[in-house]
């Protein structure tokens, strides 16, 4: 549905995989979104409707007080309770370092 690009990700027609414009969204809450798109191929001008969400924080907001609050994706969730886990050190861990440049 998706492919990098340098600026991000672009959607792609599902009938004929060339890239997809959005035409028009609408909120429909804070964290989904329903979103209107046409494929840019002249010859096959398909539209479709579609939907854009918010599922889990892979970081927290930084906010005193955010507008919403995602439970955090089961990844960072698992990654957190292994540093919890450590023995107390005051030596860096050469892991921590890579994860953070990630």
């Amino acid at each position: 549905m998706t492919v990098p690009t340098g600026g991000g990700y672009r959607a792609l027609c599902p009938a004929c995989r060339s890239p997809m414009r959005i035409r028009g969204s609408k909120d429909q809450a804070a964290t989904f979104k329903t979103m209107y798109a046409q494929c840019t191929n002249v010859a096959c001008s398909a539209a479709y409707t579609g939907s854009l969400s918010w599922d889990y924080a892979l970081s927290p907001s930084g906010l005193d007080a955010p507008r919403v609050v995602l439970p955090l994706a089961p990844s960072a969730r698992r990654q957190q309770a292994q540093r919890d886990s450590r023995p107390e050190s005051n030596q860096l861990d050469l892991l921590d370092a890579q994860e953070a440049s990630t």
